[in-house]
Formats: structure tokens, C-alpha cells, sequence
């Protein structure tokens, strides 16, 4: 996995938390209203570096895809919001359909990753 993949999966990390943390601080003082607003900003400073590499249509999805999947775990661990099977089925599809844009992307010319070896090389 390259380096710019393992910033794309941090960023969607961080999304994640500050997602969660709107949630948790929806009635908190005013000051850690701030939180969620600096973790989105890092994970935006985070995708525009995964930007570099990886395609963008690849990366938003990957990014907002797995960040909804990623939200919709933490609500029904933590919040207990259900998943029900139609829920689980459109998360399903949400996967689904990244794997098929990454592979899209990733077939047309070589690839995204042999691009940045020969820029770099």
C-alpha cells in the first residue's frame, strides 16, 4: 500500500472521528464545539495530499464512501442506531461501488500508481 493510500485511509479515520465527535458534543460547551470543525479541517489537509497520487474521483469516493460506512458502525456501536438488512444492503452497495470506480480508474492507462513511478523516477 502506498504512502498516499495510507493517507487517504487516515483521512477517512479522522472524517470519522470528527463526524462522532459532532454528535458527542452537540450540547457540550462551546469551546469543544471547535473540535469537530479542526478534524475536519485536518482530514480535508489530509485528502488534498492523497490528491497528489491517487485520482480524484477515486479518492472523494473512497473518502466520503468509507466514511459513511465507517459513521454508520460507530452509530449503532456507540449511538445504538440500528442497521437494519436495507441498511447493511446500501452500505454493501456503497463498498461495492468504490472497489468497481477504483478498478475503473486503476485499469485506464496503467494506473495511477505506475504514473507517480515514472514522474518520480
Amino acid at each position: 500500500m502506498s504512502f498516499h493510500w495510507i493517507v487517504l485511509l487516515a483521512a477517512v479515520a479522522v472524517e470519522i472521528l470528527a463526524t462522532s465527535a459532532l454528535k458527542v458534543f452537540v450540547s457540550a460547551p462551546l469551546f469543544l464545539a471547535f473540535l469537530p470543525l479542526v478534524l475536519i479541517g485536518l482530514s480535508f489537509a489530509l485528502l488534498s495530499l492523497a490528491l497528489r497520487v491517487i485520482p480524484m474521483a477515486v479518492a472523494y469516493a473512497v473518502w466520503e464512501g468509507l466514511g459513511i460506512v465507517g459513521i454508520a458502525v460507530i452509530g449503532h456501536v456507540m449511538f445504538a442506531e440500528h442497521l437494519t438488512p436495507g441498511r447493511l444492503a446500501a452500505l454493501a452497495m456503497i463498498v461495492g461501488g468504490i472497489v468497481l470506480l477504483e478498478r475503473g480508474v486503476g485499469h485506464e492507462g496503467g494506473g495511477h500508481e505506475e504514473e507517480e513511478k515514472r514522474r518520480l523516477a
